[in-house]
């Protein structure tokens, strides 16, 4: 025993702490995450928005000559690269409700195009 009491270390134990790494991990996913939310937020927010106004914009659709107008003013909104083909057609379909005193409603093809374009079922 007494010879190990002799012995020494060459070099004194040095404290590693590896916790402090551990930390920067913890951060760094923490902010990547909080991040992700947000925008994930913004974007569902906004979807949810553009959604709604589509909702409103076909339930217009009874009174034909107010459904012209709104949809010719939203409807470069909604445009996108998959329906961007209809706005044109729709567009001078719609213009014969416009400019009547009295109109009818608008035919059932109009509305399936205007489903279409709007994405709606």
């Amino acid at each position: 025993m007494n010879e190990l009491a002799k012995l020494r270390p060459i070099k004194p134990d040095i404290p590693i702490n590896e916790s402090q790494n551990f930390d920067y991990i913890w951060i760094i996913v923490t902010v990547l995450i909080l991040i992700f939310t947000v925008f994930i937020f913004f974007y569902l927010r906004r979807y949810f928005k553009i959604r709604k106004e589509k909702k409103e914009l076909m339930k217009m659709i009874k009174n034909p000559k107010k459904f012209a107008y709104e949809f010719t003013k939203k409807a470069k909104k909604f445009k996108n690269r998959k329906n961007e083909y209809l706005l044109d057609g729709i567009l001078s379909e719609l213009q014969n409700y416009k400019y009547k005193k009295e109109v009818e409603n608008i035919d059932s093809k109009t509305v399936k195009k205007i489903k279409k374009y709007l994405g709606l079922k």
